[in-house]
């Protein structure tokens, strides 16, 4: 690449992904959709609030709604002063969604409804809903911690039945993609344009709970075996959804799956076997996995570098085990790129910016030593983290010229 020719943040991102040529380093913090969220989610309400101009009722318009949650998501980014090479992009909400909800202001607060059952939820404190769920559904979701509903699953027929697959052209026709395909118009020539998903394993927590998930493997692996290979079917129409919308990549978040949690065997049986022609069809749908595990991943990284992925990412050192990137680049031996480990907690609240850039600094000469490397952390930065420490993450990056094995 000529030296007077600027590079992208797409280019940066797809330069470390495919071993390919940048003027320099890419920085992509992990989860800034959950450090935005907040962000995010006020300045969606606060469209809404304009939209009702002294009304009490508004009723939610789908493509109006998209551009709303378009609008709110680049707003968020925009408390950035060096923009991340990625943006994090979720579904939006389906059509039947925005024809059964409205929008209604009560006691000065703003709240959705759901004309067929009545009910409601604050939109200031409840995620904003996505796909068919109901603001109370969405919010249940994602505050439960749930520990076993393996007993709920007497039988395949169960499992089928809590597991529709959804064709991807499905998918596309009721809406919820139609978020995605907004940003990448908008900008996917510029940024490298990601989502998150989780692997069969991972996505199995939903409908068993930890403890389910954990004993399932050893009381019924029959049926496990079933409900990892439905989950295969659904994330592969999924993926079909994320690629006809067009986006590059997809952050592939796997928990419980460490050395710390499952032994060599179930690894292989139930993770491993099911996490192969997930990847592979990931791949034929033209999407780059950078695949983040979570947990003690040192033992596991020679296993998971097998798997066809562009990039492996990991968590800092914590709960006892500890995972330095040194040893994660030394044993990934080139075969794929490296995600950064920043510690979000050590160079989150409290840091200084000296201390960020130099860590930054540390990581990209150890990563010089992997087939590519991003500027990342090892977990999401926590919400009181000033976002200047998270500009100088980039910027310091941005500065570097990348010189990968």
């Amino acid at each position: 690449m000529k030296a007077d020719i600027r590079t992208t943040s797409k280019e940066r991102m797809l330069a470390a992904l495919r071993d390919g040529q940048s003027d320099s380093l890419a920085a992509a913090p992990a989860y800034l959709s959950l450090f935005l969220a907040d962000f995010e989610r006020g300045y969606y309400v606060e469209q809404y609030r304009r939209r009702l101009r002294g009304r009490s009722r508004y009723a939610i318009d789908h493509e109006e709604d998209t551009l709303f949650r378009a609008r709110a998501l680049y707003q968020s980014y925009g408390i950035f002063k060096v923009k991340p090479d990625w943006i994090e992009v979720q579904q939006g909400a389906s059509r039947a969604w925005a024809e059964r909800t409205e929008i209604i202001a009560r006691d000065g607060r703003l709240y959705y409804l759901d004309r067929e059952s009545g009910a409601s939820a604050p939109m200031q404190s409840a995620p904003m809903p996505w796909g068919d769920a109901t603001a109370l559904q969405a919010s249940s979701a994602s505050t439960s911690d749930l520990w076993d509903l393996s007993s709920e699953l007497r039988d395949q027929d169960d499992v089928d039945m809590r597991m529709p697959i959804v064709g991807a052209e499905a998918l596309l026709a009721r809406g919820d993609f139609d978020l995605p395909r907004l940003v990448v118009k908008d900008y996917g020539e510029e940024v490298f344009i990601s989502t998150i998903m989780g692997t069969p394993f991972s996505e199995a927590y939903g409908l068993l709970g930890f403890q389910g998930l954990m004993l399932i493997q050893h009381d019924r692996p029959a049926l496990f075996h079933h409900l990892l290979q439905r989950q295969l079917a659904v994330s592969q129409e999924e993926m079909g959804a994320w690629a006809a919308a067009g986006i590059d990549g997809v952050y592939v978040e796997e928990v419980f799956t460490g050395a710390d949690m499952i032994s060599p065997r179930s690894y292989d049986e139930f993770v491993f076997a099911f996490n192969q022609p997930y990847f592979r069809h990931m791949r034929t749908q033209g999407l780059l996995p950078i695949h983040y595990v979570c947990g003690d991943t040192i033992p596991r990284l020679e296993r998971i570098v097998e798997l066809d992925i562009a990039a492996v990412g990991v968590e800092e050192s914590k709960k006892n085990f500890r995972i330095e990137i040194e040893e994660v680049v030394d044993r990934v031996a080139g075969k794929t790129a490296v995600m950064g480990n920043i510690d979000a907690v050590r160079f989150g609240p409290g840091a200084t910016m000296q201390e960020m850039a130099s860590e930054v600094r540390r990581q990209a000469q150890i990563g010089s030593k992997a087939a590519g490397f991003v500027v990342s952390s090892g977990s999401p930065f926590p919400l009181d983290t000033n976002p200047r420490l998270l500009d100088t993450l980039v910027a310091t990056a941005h500065s570097l010229a990348p010189k990968f094995k």
